[in-house]
């Protein structure tokens, strides 16, 4: 019988390892390709990870808020997609934070704003996904 675990995964890795490995695919997929469609599989296994592991989620949380400081071409795609499903306050809570307080680079104030719209039933961006296409439809 195969493996359920995806290629790159040990099954025997804990939840939080097996996030940032699948963060670090999400990451090299967005340097080589332009456009969502690239990272949506990853962007899927992402959001399944963190709903089957509801125990992890304040580990979660702080690696979610950690990737916020460091926007780089995928964690937008990334926390936008599993926060519009999820919504956790926390992570809501640090980006607001950044919009009403950047600390650093202010150009990056516009992609905290686009992942804090995910957090709305009228996300404009949803569309891009087929997960919320289908949705829609």
């Amino acid at each position: 019988m195969g493996s359920t675990t995806p290629p790159g995964e040990s099954p025997a890795a804990d939840p939080l390892t097996r996030f940032q490995s699948i963060v670090q695919d999400i990451l090299d997929s967005a340097e080589r390709s332009c456009g969502v469609e690239a990272l949506e599989a990853n962007l899927e296994r992402t959001l399944e990870l963190l709903r089957s592991n509801p125990d992890w989620q304040p580990q979660f949380e702080a690696e979610l808020v950690s990737l916020i400081d460091t926007i780089r071409e995928g964690i937008v795609e990334l926390v936008s997609f599993v926060m519009h499903e999820l919504r956790w306050p926390t992570v809501e809570e640090a980006i607001s934070r950044r919009i009403s307080a950047p600390l650093r680079d202010v150009s990056h104030l516009r992609l905290y704003e686009a992942m804090l719209e995910a957090f709305s039933d009228s996300w404009r961006d949803r569309d891009l996904y087929a997960r919320f296409e289908a949705e829609r439809g």
